[in-house]
């Protein structure tokens, strides 16, 4: 089994893809749901989704794996 990696991207556009284990789970999310899409669909909230707002913001990209 693959590892449980998350990947959040920045796209181009401004908008935000998100990946599990590689796959593309969903696109073109607008940056202002970015956080509440994360949070409400994949349980990634508090402390975590600041984190990845973080990394993003630094990266344009952030990896987390549980």
């Amino acid at each position: 089994m693959k590892p449980n990696n998350w990947e959040f991207v920045r796209d181009a556009d401004g908008t935000y893809s998100v990946f599990h284990r590689g796959e593309l789970q969903r696109k073109s999310i607008p940056g202002k749901w970015f956080a509440e899409t994360i949070c409400v669909r994949w349980g990634f909230c508090q402390p975590e989704a600041t984190e990845i707002l973080r990394q993003l913001e630094l990266h344009g990209r952030a990896s987390i794996t549980l």
